[in-house]
């Protein structure tokens, strides 16, 4: 497509600004099963997408074809859409941030690395699984999946960003059984550099993952320490953080309203927002073309600042935050690399200190267990007990009820043993001094 010609014809078409968003991808998915192939897809896909300002009013328009007769369509269907667009937010195309940090995140090793290769690891991680535990009855599955990503953004101003990237994620599950017991474990793995995957630990991990779920029952219903480890943190720190949003301030829906410079969390707790961070989920620019950076939203417990978009900050007087976020036609809010700072001790020094308490390793239900306007919560759980500072018993079939803001006022410790989740946010492991659970 020739992106130029799209600015031509919006300029002689009378609209006041104009943004082109051009997106490149391709994912492939690979699963074996009883040692054949059960799975095997390749999807490419391309994308344009472009916003304008017309009559004082913001219109979108997206194609999936690209033809010579693409930049006019887009440039109809963004008046279309404008005339008839009733919302009161700002339309703002962003002409460019003063400076941005680029870096180079896409590893051609992936693409080196030929399908044949990655088919045989698998078959290799199911074989090793099999053999790895008398008390696996099946491997459910052993999957491989990969994603790349092309996108290009320009607008009418000269702005022109271009970001690539690449990773994969392997994943591996199975079920066990002992005693009429069955469970089922597993493990993932996120990364973009194959040399770094350890097949031995993956196995090893998958597992333990699933053994150590054997003989699990509820446990007698009290208020107990409880110790969230870093995929249960990180599921709970993104439903807290969403009140950090200007957006949700503004419609008086957030639990932060009125508490900038106030204490809303432990003293342990200081949350980053680091998207330049040097892993799978690195970006240097947000959906509206603003620099990203790193910030800090919450710093020894005290509320810092909210996260906005162009829109937003117009609203409040101030800049935006880098934190705007494409969500279908809409520009909304979101966070790129939000972080917990890892404290001194490891995860086996906090445990140390509890006498009785439960070790969460799994929370369901989040969505409709969270109550967003008073940060209630009651979700389905799975853990450990911990006995005299050690891991002792499986649990499950319980509930952890409580307030996501008093749970993140009362983190007593947080330990060192940080890990990027799939959602982006890296987290580790947090003690809470008391969270209500239900069993029996």
């Amino acid at each position: 497509m020739n992106f130029k010609k799209f600015f031509e014809i919006g300029q002689a078409q009378g609209l006041e600004a104009l943004e082109l968003n051009y997106h490149a991808g391709r994912d492939l998915n690979i699963s074996v099963f009883h040692g054949e192939v059960s799975q095997f897809s390749v999807a490419d896909a391309k994308v344009i997408a472009a916003r304008g300002i017309y009559n004082g009013k913001f219109g979108s328009a997206s194609s999936e074809k690209i033809e010579p007769c693409t930049p006019a369509y887009l440039v109809e269907e963004i008046k279309e859409n404008a005339k008839v667009n009733e919302e009161e937010t700002p339309a703002i195309i962003f002409p460019g941030s003063k400076q941005y940090k680029r870096k180079n995140m896409f590893n051609p090793a992936i693409e080196a690395w030929s399908t044949e290769d990655k088919i045989a690891l698998l078959l290799k991680i199911e074989d090793h699984l099999k053999k790895a535990d008398s008390r696996i009855s099946d491997v459910e599955e052993v999957q491989y999946s990969e994603s790349m990503d092309e996108s290009i953004k320009m607008n009418s101003f000269g702005l022109k960003l271009k970001e690539k990237r690449n990773y994969f994620v392997i994943y591996a599950s199975v079920i066990v059984k002992d005693k009429g017991d069955t469970k089922t474990g597993y493990k993932i793995h996120l990364g973009n550099n194959p040399q770094e995957f350890d097949l031995d630990k993956f196995v090893a991990e998958v597992v333990k993952n699933a053994v150590s779920k054997l003989g699990g029952a509820p446990c007698k219903s009290k208020k107990y320490p409880v110790v969230l480890n870093p995929r249960v943190t990180a599921s709970l720190l993104s439903a807290y953080m969403s009140n950090a949003s200007a957006e949700l301030v503004q419609k008086h829906t957030s639990l932060f309203e009125g508490k900038i410079n106030q204490v809303v969390a432990s003293k342990k707790i200081t949350i980053i927002e680091d998207p330049l961070a040097k892993n799978v989920f690195y970006t240097y620019f947000d959906s509206e073309g603003v620099a990203t950076y790193k910030k800090t939203f919450v710093d020894k417990g005290v509320l810092k600042q909210f996260a906005y978009n162009l829109g937003t900050a117009a609203k409040d007087g101030v800049e935006s935050t880098g934190n705007g976020q494409q969500g279908g036609a809409k520009i909304g809010i979101g966070f790129f690399g939000l972080t917990i700072k890892p404290g001194r001790k490891s995860e086996d020094e906090v445990l140390g200190k509890i006498k009785e308490g439960v070790y969460l390793t799994e929370v369901q239900g989040l969505h409709a267990g969270l109550n967003p306007r008073s940060g209630n919560f009651s979700l389905q759980a799975s853990g450990f007990m911990i006995r005299d500072g050690k891991l002792a018993e499986p649990v499950n079939l319980i509930t952890v009820a409580g307030n996501l803001v008093d749970m993140f006022k009362n983190v007593k410790e947080v330990a060192n043993n940080s890990e990027l989740q799939l959602s982006s946010t890296n987290t580790p492991s947090i003690l809470v001094s008391k969270l209500a659970i239900s069993g029996k």
